[in-house]
């Protein structure tokens, strides 16, 4: 189905209902983030890295997963290049290799919410063959399509950077269909919507345009502001949908012998300095340990252990700052990514 098809067969649906299903954007695979830590401990360091299985990992949709067969499967360069080119999955697979850690969000992920997970990808920069092709001086972006028919546009300085790859595993495993098998585009420090699965063309051109979603209103930047969220209260898992938690005094996750805050934070281009948690909704601040990982484009895990010196009802908050900017507590423009602060409600029992 081209896309022509696909958008007569959704203005011929009875109230939206396919359209509903087929263009839904992004969708968690799990209500429950594993995300779990045992970090207590202070003797125990925080792990360099935890990644998403497949089966947690959130799902971006434009339409239904293309299923698509690799040996058949070609990339076209085209446009404003010298040398169109014409790439098959061998060609991807026989290029030099790199397997690197990073974390793809969805741009309507809510304050706090589940549409994120961190992948192990494996690849080959895409820089080499846009060199042979030869971009064109008059050519201003790269216009990259689906296999589902998907487009979207980034100016071509972006594309043509060293980090952006072409990657055909997550987690060791060849992509799934829904991940973008047989080969999808990363592309650091843009929000998934700027990083198209099925890839099957790249075309340089000479004006500006605007793809699906940021026709929709969504940013056509989709870049990715610092932000960080409280993922783990004790022994629980918290997100948008699960923001209230309840702990006794006693027992083995009891309040009194302290308790365990711990999260995830994330820049589009560098590294996070500082995560600092609030147990009063905001008028003092604690800092919270932190890993330092090697790429700014994977999430930065942290922990903070809270010691509360009495029962009652308390708001936790947690808040990031980069090397660019510090996380502000209200986004009121979502359309961009949500850098908002999700407030933890909890109660501590007497």
């Amino acid at each position: 189905m081209n896309r022509r098809d696909l958008l007569k067969l959704l203005g011929q649906t009875s109230g939206g209902v396919l359209a509903a299903s087929l263009l839904s954007g992004c969708q968690p695979k799990s209500v429950e983030l594993l995300l779990l830590m045992d970090l207590l401990n202070p003797d125990k360091p925080l792990p360099a890295h935890i990644t998403t299985p497949l089966k947690e990992f959130y799902v971006q949709s434009y339409a239904l997963p293309s299923r698509v067969d690799a040996a058949k499967w070609e990339l076209k360069i085209k446009g404003a290049v010298e040398t169109p080119l014409t790439l098959t999955f061998q060609d991807i697979l026989q290029a030099p290799q790199e397997t690197f850690y990073l974390t793809m969000e969805c741009i309507g992920n809510p304050s706090g919410g589940n549409l994120i997970g961190n992948a192990q990808w494996t690849g080959t920069p895409l820089l080499p063959f846009l060199k042979k092709a030869g971009v064109k001086a008059e050519a201003k972006e790269f216009a990259m399509k689906g296999a589902d028919w998907y487009e979207t546009t980034l100016p071509i300085d972006e594309v043509m950077r060293p980090g952006v790859r072409l990657v055909h595993q997550m987690n060791g495993e060849a992509l799934t269909a829904e991940h973008g098998y047989p080969v999808r585009i990363i592309i650091p420090g843009h929000f998934g919507q700027k990083q198209p699965k099925w890839l099957v063309e790249l075309e340089a051109i000479a004006k500006t345009k605007t793809g699906f979603w940021e026709n929709q209103g969504w940013s056509n930047t989709a870049e990715i502001p610092t932000h960080g969220m409280i993922r783990q209260v004790q022994e629980q898992r918290v997100w948008d949908k699960r923001h209230q938690v309840t702990l006794d005094r006693d027992g083995d996750a009891g309040w009194e012998k302290g308790v365990l805050i711990a999260g995830v934070a994330l820049d589009r281009s560098t590294p996070i300095t500082s995560i600092e948690v609030s147990v009063d909704q905001g008028a003092t601040w604690q800092p919270a340990e932190q890993n330092r990982p090697e790429s700014p484009h994977e999430w930065t895990l942290w922990r903070h252990v809270w010691t509360p010196k009495a029962p009652g009802k308390y708001t936790l908050l947690a808040r990031a700052t980069s090397q660019r900017q510090q996380q502000p507590l209200n986004d009121r423009n979502g359309k961009d990514g949500s850098s908002g602060v999700l407030q933890i409600q909890v109660t501590l029992n007497a």
